[in-house]
C-alpha cells in the first residue's frame, strides 16, 4: 500500500534518531515555535511547544473545564491557525477541542469539548494498537479557522502516526504520552460547528520507526 510522503518521513527521522551509531551524528532537537508561527498559517505537521506556554495552554484548559490541579494535559497539538487541541487526562479527564493563541501569546477559550468526572480508567492498550479515536471540532470563540480533528490512543510500539481524513491534506499527528491527535481546516456551514453528522470519514494510521504500517482505524 502507498504510504503519504508525511508518514515516509517522519519513519524516516525516527529511523535515524534510533540508528544512530557511532558514525551517525545525534540529530538537532527541533526548537520550540515561535507565537509568529502558531498563529500563522495551518500545517501538516505539528510544532514544537515552549514548556511555558505548554504550560498556559494547560492552565487554560483546565479553567475552561473548571478542574483541578490533579487534571493534566497529556498531549498538546499545534499547528498553526492559532489553535491548540489539548487531550487532558487524570483526575476528570476530556478534551479543549480548540483554544485559541493569540499574537500576545495569551490563551483564550474557543471551541467546544467534554469532561468526565472521576479518575480516568483507560483500558489496557497493546504495543502496536491504535484505539479510543474520536473526531472533534475547531472553530469558536475569535478563531478565524474552522475544522475537524482526531484525538486517540497509542500503542508504546507505534512511532508515528498519520490522520487521513477524505478530501483533506493527510496529517502527521502530534504523538505524545500514548496519545495522538492532530487537526485540519475546513469549511462548516453557520451553526453547525461541532455536527458529527458533518465530520468527513477519517482514516489513522500507526507505523513503527522503519514506516512499517502498524495499525489502522477510523474513529
Amino acid at each position: 500500500m502507498a504510504r503519504v510522503l508525511l508518514a515516509i518521513l517522519a519513519g524516516s527521522v525516527l529511523l535515524a534518531a534510533a540508528c544512530g551509531g557511532e558514525d551517525a551524528p545525534a540529530l538537532p532537537p527541533q526548537a520550540p515555535a515561535p507565537i509568529a508561527q502558531l498563529i500563522g498559517p495551518w500545517q501538516p505537521q505539528p510544532f514544537v511547544l515552549d514548556p511555558a506556554l505548554r504550560s498556559r495552554i494547560e492552565q487554560a484548559c483546565r479553567r475552561d473545564m473548571e478542574r483541578g490541579p490533579a487534571n493534566t494535559a497529556a498531549l498538546v497539538d499545534v499547528r498553526g491557525g492559532g489553535v491548540a487541541v489539548v487531550r487532558m487526562a487524570g483526575q476528570d479527564a476530556g478534551t479543549c477541542d480548540a483554544l485559541e493563541i493569540t499574537g500576545a501569546g495569551q490563551i483564550n477559550g474557543a471551541g467546544g469539548g467534554w469532561r468526565a468526572d472521576g479518575v480516568e480508567q483507560l483500558a489496557p492498550i497493546e504495543a502496536t494498537e491504535l484505539t479510543d479515536a474520536q473526531v472533534g471540532s475547531i472553530g469558536g470563540g475569535s478563531l478565524t479557522v474552522q475544522g475537524w480533528s482526531a484525538i486517540g490512543r497509542a500503542g508504546p510500539g507505534i512511532a508515528s502516526v498519520e490522520i487521513e481524513p477524505a478530501g483533506a491534506p493527510a496529517v502527521l499527528a502530534t504523538l505524545e504520552n500514548g496519545w495522538f491527535a492532530g487537526w485540519w481546516p475546513a469549511n462548516v456551514p453557520p451553526d453547525r460547528l461541532g455536527d458529527p453528522a458533518l465530520a468527513p470519514d477519517v482514516v489513522v494510521r500507526g507505523y513503527d520507526a522503519a514506516g512499517t504500517l502498524l495499525a489502522e482505524v477510523r474513529p
